[in-house]
C-alpha cells in the first residue's frame, strides 16, 4: 500500500509538470529513476527507464495530435516491470497499451469534466465573482493531475500480481516478439527524433560529434559536455550579434 501511495504521488508530481514549470522531468529516464528509489531497484529502474525514453524520445503533442500518454506508460511499466522482475522487454512491451488506455482516459477528462466547470467559470464571471472564477480554474488545474495519480496508484496496488499471472501466460514465442520488437523501438524513436530535429544548420555537429567519437575516442559525456561548450558559444554570439545590429524598432 505504501509503495501504491508513493507512486500515485510520483505520477501527481509529473501531471503537475505543465503547472510547476516544464522541465522534462516526467519523461521515462527521470520517472524510471524515481519509481526505481521506490521500489528499491535503482539500477533497474535507471535500465528500464531509459530504455523507454529510447523508445519514445521524440514522442510530443503536436496541435491537437496527442501522443499515447507515455507518463502513465512509463511509471506503470517501469513499475510492473521491477516488481515482476520480467525486465525492459516486458516493460516496452507494457508501455504502449498502457500509454494508450492513459491517453482515453486523459481526453474524457479534458473534454467532459474539465470542460463543466467552464461553465460554472462563466456564471461566476457574470456575477462578478473574479475569486470564483480563479477557483474554478485552480480546481480545473489539479483535477487532471490528482485524478490520474489516483488511478496509476490503483492501477499498480491491484495490477502487479494481475500482470505477474499474465506474464507467466505468455508463450515463449510471443515473449521472443516482444524481445525483436522492443529492440526496434530505440531506433523508431530516434528516427522520430533525427527527422523533427536535423536541419541544414545542425548536421555539421551530428557529424562533428560522429567523427570525435569515432577518431578521437572520447566518451558520450565527454562529447556532451564539448556540446554544452558550444551551444553557450552559439546562442551568446548570436544574442550579442542581435543587439548589435538591431535597432530600435526591433525590440
Amino acid at each position: 500500500m505504501i509503495q501504491a501511495v508513493l507512486i500515485a504521488l510520483i505520477a501527481f508530481l509529473v501531471y503537475m509538470g505543465d503547472t510547476l514549470g516544464y522541465s522534462q522531468y516526467d519523461r521515462p529516464i527521470c520517472t524510471g529513476l524515481l519509481v526505481g528509489i521506490v521500489l528499491g531497484d535503482v539500477t533497474q529502474g535507471l535500465i528500464i527507464g531509459a530504455s523507454l525514453e529510447l523508445a519514445f524520445i521524440g514522442t510530443v503533442s503536436i496541435g491537437a495530435a496527442l501522443p499515447p500518454d507515455i507518463y502513465t506508460g512509463g511509471i506503470l511499466g517501469t513499475a510492473f516491470a521491477i516488481t515482476t522482475g520480467s525486465g525492459v522487454e516486458s516493460a516496452l512491451a507494457l508501455m504502449l497499451p498502457i500509454a494508450t488506455f492513459a491517453l482515453i482516459i486523459k481526453q474524457f477528462i479534458y473534454s467532459v469534466i474539465r470542460e463543466s466547470f467552464n461553465g460554472v467559470a462563466d456564471a461566476y464571471a457574470e456575477k462578478g465573482d473574479d475569486k470564483g472564477v480563479a477557483r474554478m480554474h485552480v480546481i480545473s488545474t489539479l483535477t487532471y493531475p490528482i485524478m490520474m495519480s489516483v488511478l496509476v496508484g490503483f492501477c499498480f496496488y491491484l495490477g502487479g500480481p494481475a500482470v505477474e499471472a499474465l506474464l507467466n501466460q505468455i508463450p515463449a514465442w510471443v515473449s521472443k516478439g516482444f524481445s525483436a520488437a522492443s529492440a526496434m523501438l530505440p531506433a523508431l524513436g530516434f528516427a522520430m527524433l533525427v527527422k523533427m530535429t536535423v536541419t541544414k544548420d545542425l548536421v555539421p555537429y551530428f557529424f562533428a560529434g560522429f567523427l570525435i567519437a569515432t577518431y578521437l575516442k572520447i566518451s558520450v559525456i565527454g562529447i556532451a559536455a564539448i556540446a554544452l561548450v558550444i551551444a553557450y558559444l552559439v546562442t551568446n554570439n548570436h544574442g550579442t550579434q542581435l543587439v548589435e545590429g538591431g535597432s530600435d524598432d526591433d525590440f
